[in-house]
């Protein structure tokens, strides 16, 4: 997977794509039934409302991001509102 100074997109499992800037993080849902792998975002119009505080107005460069280094095809689809972020250990 991807990892660049300021950011890392990482697969854990068949169906997780974990997008990590330092300790802050979130979890895309993923599908691997397809070639391409598909992942899953928030529609533009939904992104605010389902992702953490420090995601909000970065959506373009947060896909950019998982588009080039997760190897997935990114698809818009619906998505739980009010997602927590995650942290970890750095």
């Amino acid at each position: 997977m991807g990892v660049d100074d300021s950011f890392e997109v990482e697969s854990r499992w068949k169906e997780q794509v974990f997008y990590w800037e330092g300790q802050r993080g979130f979890l895309f849902d993923a599908g691997w039934g397809v070639s391409p792998p598909v992942l899953y975002v928030p529609p533009a119009d939904e992104w605010d409302a389902c992702t953490p505080l420090w995601m909000h107005g970065r959506r373009d460069l947060i896909l950019l991001r998982l588009e080039t280094h997760s190897r997935h095809r990114i698809a818009e689809g619906p998505y739980p509102r009010s997602q927590g972020g995650l942290t970890r250990e750095v």
